[in-house]
């Protein structure tokens, strides 16, 4: 939320990014718990008011749903212009919703019920409460772009990052906060790593196919060092690194990996003498530690995608729910040094807003 008004900073706002990247379909993608994408989201639905109508707003679940002290579930709400279309399971219980318009349901249930979409027929504050399965998200972000509107905006948190994956939307804006780590130099180097994940290279012709043909039906499928199919990995193997060879014995040249590469598969390779590509079907399917994963990179291994994912932006929030809060330009600044081809924004420091703290409580 915001507070109290302060000297807007000069320059582009994130919704002029938003804007300018031709976007259909963006994902709001908090890095960490309070990392300040619901506040993004609000301010980006504030700054465009009267530029694009409607709006289509909906939210990925938080994990795990569970209700605070006044037994209200942890949702998404935020202030909605008229006509803004919002996909939700929550309105229908909320006494606050009597001004939304049901336009239709769309068959995507959840935890709280089945998600419909609504009209805001005058200005009013709504609950998000999306779908959790990408595949789900992916269909109701299109009935809102089917339905009128000129931009879906899509908020959720990093333990469903799936949402944000591409196909299920066109590009994605990163909140990350003074919290995310340690000191603000460390959450900025913590926010880096997530930014060289999702840039990671896409893939060669050869592992797209083998994708499209094979792994996409859930085999690993291992390529030869010139792209042609080598056959597919066992499952179940506590050391995959013997099997990854051709039929001629010689080691692989990549590795089509259908569920996405983690630690239990990396750590092995990394080990091991074999350099080779490993290809995920994106970038939010890559959960390896930080440390395997530059190590694997620096050794000559290398990571790739079949459907690479654009970022539009960065945007900080200095407030640290755990701790003191950070000096907000210094902590923009500080991200945007580690991060130098990337646009990074403070949306309360660009509006002239100041952030308002959560209040803090012990039993957190």
């Amino acid at each position: 939320m915001f507070e109290r008004r302060s000297r807007r900073r000069e320059g582009p706002l994130l919704s002029d990014r938003v804007l300018a990247s031709g976007c259909r379909r963006v994902a709001i993608l908090g890095l960490h718990p309070g990392a300040g994408a619901r506040t993004v989201l609000e301010s980006l639905v504030l700054s465009l008011r009267g530029k694009l109508c409607p709006l289509g707003l909906t939210s990925a679940p938080r994990v795990p749903l569970e209700p605070d002290e006044s037994g209200r579930t942890d949702l998404t709400r935020v202030a909605a212009p008229a006509g803004t279309l919002v996909a939700t399971a929550a309105a229908p219980a909320d006494p606050g919703q009597r001004a939304l318009a049901v336009v239709e349901r769309t068959g995507c249930s959840t935890q709280l019920g089945e998600v419909s979409v609504y009209r805001a027929v005058e200005e009013t504050e709504v609950l998000l409460y999306g779908p959790a399965d990408p595949e789900a998200m992916k269909s109701v972000a299109e009935r809102l772009s089917a339905l009128g509107a000129e931009l879906v905006l899509v908020e959720g948190g990093f333990e469903r990052r799936a949402f944000a994956a591409p196909g299920v939307a066109d590009g994605v804006v990163l909140v990350v906060g003074a919290g995310y780590s340690a000191s603000p130099a460390r959450s900025a180097a913590a926010a880096r790593y997530v930014v060289e994940t999702f840039r990671v290279p896409p893939c060669g012709e050869g592992a797209r196919a083998a994708w499209q043909e094979t792994a996409s039906r859930g085999a690993v499928v291992l390529l030869g060092r010139h792209g042609k199919p080598a056959g597919v990995l066992p499952p179940g193997l506590d050391n995959p690194v013997p099997a990854l060879r051709d039929a001629g014995g010689e080691p692989v040249g990549a590795i089509v990996l259908p569920h996405g590469l983690d630690d239990e598969f990396l750590v092995p390779l990394v080990r091991s003498s074999l350099r080779c590509a490993l290809v995920v079907r994106d970038a939010t399917r890559i959960h390896v530690s930080p440390v395997y994963f530059k190590a694997w990179l620096k050794s000559r291994g290398s990571i790739q995608v079949v459907r690479p994912l654009r970022l539009i932006a960065v945007a900080t929030n200095p407030t640290n729910a755990a701790g003191p809060d950070a000096d907000p330009e210094g902590f923009r600044a500080v991200v945007a040094r580690a991060l130098p081809d990337l646009p990074v924004h403070d949306v309360a420091l660009e509006t002239g807003r100041t952030h308002a703290k959560r209040p803090w409580r012990l039993w957190e």
